[in-house]
């Protein structure tokens, strides 16, 4: 899920105005439901990657923690 979303992110950066918006309000929905099922990562600071995504500081169970 996390490499999807990057890549969902990328192309919310490149879309035009309007597709953005559109392609935006579902991406919010599907992020609503991620951050309902996950718990914010409390080292996410001290990892030495660091991401600057919100997603990639969540914790996740089964697959999805990739």
């Amino acid at each position: 899920m996390r490499h999807a979303r990057d890549v969902l992110a990328d192309v919310l950066q490149q879309l035009p105005a309007r597709a953005r918006g559109e392609l935006r309000r579902h991406v919010a929905r599907l992020d609503d439901t991620y951050r309902a099922r996950t718990l914010p990562d409390p080292f996410a600071d001290r990892r030495p990657w660091r991401s600057d995504r919100w997603w990639r500081r969540r914790l996740a169970a089964g697959r999805d923690s990739g």
